[in-house]
């Protein structure tokens, strides 16, 4: 067979593109298999050295959030790694991503409800922080664990856009009715809206513009920096409450409120994966469902609740265990999914 000049220049710069991603490819691999263990010492330099965090959560650029610059950069790279048979996929399952969406709030605000019966039991401020988690949107974070497991990103990312769109109305209705003054938190999530939104949009016309062949070449390094991104938000997201609890160390309080934090995260997690049977999905698009919708935005809860649940420390601590709470479920479900794959390849 003859090679034009131009097939050989795609072979050789192919060959070394593969070879000098090898590196990434492997470190890649490492993070998928410790990410669990990596996340565990992030909260812990959180929890005593959280200067750096608090830096990264006072910067702005553009007027704009480094923390939220952050959350649109990884959706960028969610939308350089979303192929065509995945948004067709997602096209043809609208009726599955909207079900994604009731249950995303039914699931968690139904428990904080049933909670609520009981207020007497829990501290004040705990099924306050519950609350609002329950009314987030799905976390942008869910998407490096979409892709860590081989999950639709397509179908991911449209869940946490469609709920992201919803979520201001949703909050405006549960503010009025509990007597709350939307005010500037309604204008921080259109505001967190208007970055992430079209960062996916433009990492999928940017993966269009250069091809889906030389995107394969670097997705080691889209692996790499998703999860470098979800690491470094967690350990910012944190230092805003964990040295308050290793400050003020209060067992029983603690112990009450990370068990009712298990029972909720832990039930959503359970509930989003019945659904998945339920409905007879692939098994790629079961695990971003189950990410997507277990997965909660408490970056912007903890925007929230400093403005709205100021008088109760507790709801912010409800906040920052639940996010540690969801990476570990998270966590043991991509670790369930690389059994499956192993166990599917022999």
């Amino acid at each position: 067979m003859k090679y034009t000049s131009k097939d050989t220049w795609a072979i050789n710069s192919s060959t070394v593109i593969s070879t000098s991603t090898q590196p990434l490819a492997g470190l890649a691999r490492k993070i998928d298999a410790y990410l669990l263990a990596l996340l565990l010492v992030v909260y812990a330099l959180a929890a005593f050295q959280p200067g750096l965090g608090m830096m990264i959560r006072s910067q702005e650029v553009f007027h704009c959030p480094l923390t939220v610059l952050m959350l649109s950069g990884m959706l960028f790279l969610a939308g350089l790694g979303i192929e065509a048979k995945e948004v067709r996929q997602a096209m043809r399952s609208w009726r599955h991503v909207l079900g994604g969406c009731v249950l995303l709030v039914a699931a968690p605000w139904g428990i904080v409800a049933i909670l609520n019966t009981w207020p007497a039991l829990f501290p004040a401020g705990i099924l306050a922080g519950l609350g609002l988690v329950a009314l987030m949107p799905s976390a942008a974070s869910s998407v490096a664990w979409t892709q860590l497991s081989r999950g639709n990103v397509a179908i991911n990312v449209a869940l946490i856009l469609l709920s992201t769109i919803f979520a201001p109305a949703m909050l405006g209705g549960i503010a009025q009715q509990s007597h709350f003054i939307l005010g500037e938190a309604g204008t921080s999530i259109l505001e967190i809206g208007m970055w992430i939104v079209p960062a996916v949009l433009v990492g999928a016309l940017v993966r269009h513009l250069v091809g889906a062949a030389r995107i394969q070449f670097i997705r080691p390094m889209l692996k790499v920096g998703s999860a470098s991104i979800l690491l470094l938000l967690n350990y910012a997201n944190a230092s805003a409450a964990l040295p308050r609890i290793v400050g003020d160390f209060q067992p029983m309080i603690l112990l009450v409120l990370v068990l009712t934090v298990w029972g909720m995260c832990g039930t959503v997690f359970l509930a989003s994966w019945y659904l998945t049977r339920w409905l007879g999905v692939g098994e790629a698009e079961a695990r971003s469902l189950v990410f997507g919708i277990g997965m909660k935005n408490t970056g912007m809860a903890l925007v929230l609740a400093g403005l709205w649940l100021e008088q109760y420390p507790l709801a912010l601590v409800a906040i920052i265990i639940y996010t540690f709470s969801q990476h570990l479920f998270a966590a043991g479900y991509h670790q369930w999914t690389v059994r499956f794959d192993s166990v599917a390849k022999t």
